[in-house]
């Protein structure tokens, strides 16, 4: 009797060290300490936020296309929660049979983490929703699209609405128009500066407004200057001459020099007019692909083509009045080679991975939505143009 309790004291005695050795290793753990993977969430959180601009742009193109009402939500902030679970266990085994003491003790600890994300959302509205989708583009976000390397050519068939004497398709800014624009001649001008700007000949600057000048209206002044030695470089003097887009001089290190302003200018009362973020998006939605049997749904300006081999290209003389810069097709079902796609009135409307254009077009978008929640409303229209 005395060896059986014996044994059972000292069995209760390694039990309790069991225990005291199970509860020290569970203290080893920090249920405070930061334990989300922090790298891995930002890319996660990162991808699946750039994924929903996108794609929420992208269906507010194709509701645009059906002159159907739009909405933007944004995501305003993402916190997450951390949890610490501690588990420990502990398993025996004991001879009973009178023999000695034969007792094995195994003990273990596990850690169960996570980490919850909480979003809070946001709908565009009021004075917000006027300033960041309504308000037309200022010269700010121009010069720094340019600044960071977007084409001249893109920015303005996207973004410019009008420039001296020369419309850019104004009417597509609005609900699909009954009749095809023509933008050819403000096309040849986008062009003729894109080539000198990828030429290195096209200069930007802008300029404070001098207080001091009691004629000044308190806004900057958007400079241009290009080379006179080139053949293209003379054209597009002529260019603005000859379409009251402004006057130009010749200055000092043979360039020509001229001020491109929404006040407009001394050969008339033209001024530079830029479109604002839904009109960008009303202008794209004429490139959006129209399933036939949607034709009496989403009127267009010309009949709906045949579905082309080309994914890149957008329908009927839109390809050419959008410089082939944009283009969504759409299918019943959603494609392989879909970079973004979003699913309305039972279709997919998507863009092909292979239509880089396409892609660039709507990442502009998203930046010039983004850019614009910073600007203040007082914010005044001016065309900055050059790389």
């Amino acid at each position: 009797m005395a060896g059986r309790a014996r044994r059972k004291i000292f069995s209760r005695g390694r039990l309790a060290m069991a225990g005291l050795a199970i509860t020290a290793l569970a203290g080893c753990t920090h249920p405070n300490r930061p334990i989300a993977p922090i790298a891995s969430d930002t890319l996660v959180y990162s991808e699946a936020l750039s994924t929903a601009r996108e794609t929420q742009l992208l269906l507010n193109i194709v509701r645009l296309r059906y002159n159907d009402p739009v909405s933007f939500v944004d995501a305003e902030r993402i916190t997450t929660t951390d949890n610490t679970q501690v588990n420990g266990g502990l398993s025996s085994a004991i001879a009973l049979s009178g023999q000695d003491l034969d007792q094995v003790l195994n003990g273990n600890v596990g850690t169960n983490m996570s980490s919850q994300p909480t979003i809070a959302y946001s709908a565009l509205r009021g004075s917000d929703y006027a300033q960041q989708v309504l308000q037309p583009l200022p010269p700010a976000t121009i010069f720094l699209m340019s600044q960071s390397g977007w084409s001249v050519e893109r920015l303005m068939l996207c973004c410019v609405s009008r420039i001296g004497d020369l419309e850019n398709a104004r009417a597509a800014a609005g609900p699909p128009p009954p009749v095809m624009p023509d933008n050819a001649r403000f096309r040849e001008l986008a062009s003729l500066m894109s080539s000198l700007q990828e030429r290195g000949d096209l200069f930007v600057q802008v300029i404070d407004p001098d207080q001091s000048d009691e004629n000044s209206d308190g806004k900057p002044r958007v400079i241009l200057k290009w080379r006179r030695t080139s053949d293209l470089g003379q054209q597009l003097a002529d260019f603005f001459r000859r379409y009251w887009v402004s006057d130009v001089s010749v200055i000092s290190g043979d360039r020509y020099i001229t001020e491109i302003s929404t006040r407009g200018n001394s050969l008339g009362d033209y001024a530079a007019r830029g479109r604002s973020v839904l009109g960008v998006m009303s202008a794209l939605s004429q490139s959006v692909h129209v399933p036939e049997e949607h034709k009496q749904i989403a009127r267009s300006a010309l009949p709906v083509d045949a579905q082309s081999t080309d994914p890149c290209r957008a329908p009927g003389g839109w390809h050419d009045i959008n410089g082939g810069l944009f283009a969504v097709q759409s299918s019943k079902e959603k494609p392989a080679s879909a970079t973004i796609a979003v699913q309305y009135r039972d279709y997919w409307f998507y863009i092909d991975d292979r239509c880089h254009d396409a892609k660039a077009t709507l990442n502009l978008l998203d930046h010039l939505y983004a850019l614009q929640a910073g600007i203040s409303s007082d914010a005044t229209t001016l065309l900055l143009l050059g790389g």
